[in-house]
Formats: C-alpha cells, structure tokens, sequence
C-alpha cells in the first residue's frame, strides 16, 4: 500500500486534471501529511486530525477539516482502517453517501438477484429496469415514469438502435437518451413478457410491479434492498451498501474511464458525459465522478505519458 505522501500526490493529480484547482485544499494537504510524517501515524484517524486541526483559528478549522475529509474517503479506498473525520456525529461539511462503483461482477451479481424475484414478471421488470440504469445512468425516478411511447426505434439508424425520452427529471428539462440495439431487444421483451401477464393494461409504464401498476418510490427503495440484500451488497462496517444511486455513479465514472483509456480528452468530455445524464453543467457531473482506484491510474497514467511526452 502506499503512504499518505504518494496517496496525496495521486489524489491532487487526479482531482486537478478533472479540472479542480486545489490551490488552498492542496497547501492544507500538505501540510496535515506533514504532520502525519512528523508524528509516524501512517493512518488517518479521527483522533489524529482532531489533533492536528487544534492548531488553527476556530475561523479556519471547519474548512481544513472538509479537505482533509475529502482527502479521507479517498485513503479509505486503499486503506480500510481510515477513518473518515466526524464531529457530533455527522461528517464536516457538506457530505454524501460514499458510492459504491460496481465491477461488472457485481452487476451481474444484483441481475441475478433480481431474476430470482417473485413472480416472474416481477423479476423480469427489476432485471431490465436495472440493465437499464447500468447502461444509460438514468436516474431510478427518471427509469419509472418512463412510458411505452417514450421508448422509439431510431428509424433513420436502422440497426435496431433506438431513444428513450425522458421527460420526468430534477432539473425540468426534456432529453433523448440513446439505447443500443442490445438494450432495445431487451426492453422490447420484457415488454411482450408484461402484456402477456397483463393482456388489460393499469398503466402506460413502461416498468410495472406485481400488480401490474407503476412502480412506485417506495416499491422501488424496498425492492432494491431485498435485491441487494441477496447479491451480498448490503454493506457493512468495511464497505457502503449498494444503492440505486450507485449505477449512476458507476456509470459516469467507467464511462470517463474508458474515454481516457482510448486517448480522449477530459475537457471536451465532460460537457457531453453532462448532457447524457441531464445535468445542467460539468461542474454538477464533478459530484459522480467518484475518485476510484481504477479512474486514479487511467488519470496517472494520461499524466505521465503526456509528460513523458514533453521531456
């Protein structure tokens, strides 16, 4: 495992070339892993940086300990045992759940889960439902209030490709999310396996639950929850359990992995990764881009080849 002088480097690198200038969070960074150095605590711990912060105005307390709890959630990814800064109970700051980016075994893993559901429509609306999450990072409101005449087949394409239009969404507007052939075929029968369980239709959801109704929010959060629960995704004390969220998440952080993996541009990047999802800026796509591991050595490694390329 690497010390907190090279974890810091990677993470500074990592959040800048993703646009952020870090000046003062970098210069107090540095600093708190100083001090770590100087005291010989290779581990973040909450103790520790209570310690450290004591240094300071009351002024400038609150605001060195909201870095050094970023910094923390990513130390947490290559050392468990870290321990992300609390006070009263709730985190410095402003704070959201750490997301869990899946591997591609995981999500195959909740699919599985999801096809044991009960009945067999039932299981066939969450397996589809969740493939579609995983490839499109709809968000799980935007995924239910879909209708049948919202899913088309791109006619001009002719490849079986077609649009999802997503009308229901956080910030009011409207947009066209592409499917790929493969997505549509899915959808296509899971929507023949439905109207064959309900020849009288209760709904124009594309998405329906036992009863043949639109699935509703709380069907939704309890459903997951028994899904993730038998995939072995519940979480515990070394690990956040799997939410809905999270295959948006995972979406936006493997897609700009794998942009950067084949030679593309951060930069011209993200304003259509921001578009994709329906948010109204890069700077709000910032938030989903997890700094994992695997997002960390693509962004590393684009770092150092370009300077390699410099010398």
């Amino acid at each position: 495992m690497n010390g907190l002088r090279d974890l810091l480097d990677d993470y500074l690198a990592t959040r800048r070339a993703l646009g952020f200038k870090l000046t003062a969070p970098g210069k107090a960074l540095d600093g708190f892993v100083g001090w770590m150095e100087e005291a010989g605590e290779p581990t973040i711990r909450r103790d520790l940086v209570i310690a450290w912060a004591a240094q300071f105005s009351r002024g400038t307390v609150l605001e060195r300990l909201n870095y050094v709890r970023q910094f923390a959630e990513h130390v947490a990814w290559f050392d468990p045992a870290t321990e992300v800064p609390i006070l009263d109970g709730r985190p410095y700051g402003a704070h959201r759940p750490r997301p869990l980016i899946f591997t591609s075994d995981q999500i195959d893993t909740l699919l599985a889960a999801a096809g044991r559901l009960t009945p067999q429509v039932r299981a066939a609306s969450w397996q589809t439902l969740l493939g579609l999450l995983t490839v499109t990072g709809m968000r799980i409101s935007e995924a239910r209030n879909l209708n049948d005449d919202d899913i088309t087949t791109d006619e001009d394409a002719g490849d079986g490709s077609g649009w999802a239009k997503v009308t229901d969404t956080k910030f009011g507007k409207s947009r066209l999310v592409p499917l790929h052939k493969s997505t549509m075929d899915a959808i296509r029968r899971y929507q023949r396996l439905r109207d064959r369980t309900f020849p009288t239709r209760a709904t124009t959801a594309v998405f329906v639950a036992r009863r043949g109704t639109r699935i509703a929010r709380s069907t939704a959060g309890n459903t997951f929850r028994e899904i993730r629960e038998a995939a072995g995704l519940a979480g515990g004390p070394t690990g956040p359990a799997a939410r809905l969220h999270d295959f948006r998440h995972t979406f936006a952080t493997t897609t700009l992995i794998e942009h950067i993996r084949v030679g593309g541009d951060v930069d011209q990047m993200m304003p259509v990764l921001s578009a994709f999802l329906g948010h109204v800026g890069p700077e709000a796509t910032y938030w989903y881009l997890s700094n994992t591991p695997e997002l960390a050595a693509a962004l590393v490694e684009r770092i150092q080849a370009n300077g390699a390329g410099d010398e």
